[in-house]
């Protein structure tokens, strides 16, 4: 078993993605867990697959290469599923989060999964009902409270993301943000 907690997220440029990853970084290392929150970029433009990663630990964390053996993966976007890369590196044991309106039979399915846990929450549908467009880490982030209340439960990630939102954004969209992190965490369809 590893030391770390690893998180490997996919998703596009501009959809949030390096941001999710940095907002649970922070938000857990509230909590007093060492934290690293980094991106990989292919080509940097709006729309290109991107990558990042997130290694929680008890003790510092002395390692900053990608994430290849994840304890869990984040699909930002429903559009990637089918790219290998998704599953790279994976075995039963390892948890989807995956943002899509499909059941879950459906989306295990598609990605290929036979025996391992996967939560769907529909990110994209909360985030354009609270926004008006779609930015689904806050709603991402729901999910993993809900798969992972052992490392941060729902209402303290609440108070984490009002402290670092509130640092970046307007009060209309922290409070709005929120909203997004419980709806994800009460929408989503785990098995």
């Amino acid at each position: 078993m590893s030391q770390y907690f690893e998180i490997r997220w996919h998703g596009r440029g501009g959809q949030g993605t390096v941001t999710g990853a940095k907002s649970l970084a922070e938000a857990v290392q509230g909590t007093g867990k060492y934290v690293t929150a980094f991106p990989e970029y292919g080509p940097e433009r709006r729309g290109a697959p991107v990558r990042a990663f997130n290694r929680f630990a008890e003790g510092k964390v002395r390692t900053h290469t990608p994430v290849q053996m994840p304890n869990l993966v984040i699909i930002v976007d429903p559009t990637l599923i089918g790219n290998p890369q998704l599953t790279e590196g994976v075995d039963e044991n390892v948890v989807f989060i995956v943002n899509t309106e499909k059941n879950v039979a459906e989306t295990r399915k598609a990605l290929g999964l036979e025996k391992n846990t996967l939560c769907t929450v529909p990110a994209n549908r909360i985030s354009r009902e609270l926004f008006g467009r779609e930015i689904p880490n806050s709603a991402l982030l729901g999910a993993f409270a809900r798969s992972f209340p052992e490392i941060i439960s729902l209402d303290r990630l609440v108070a984490e993301s009002r402290h670092i939102f509130e640092d970046l954004l307007g009060k209309e969209l922290v409070e709005k943000s929120l909203e997004a992190i419980q709806r994800g965490f009460r929408e989503g369809d785990r098995i």
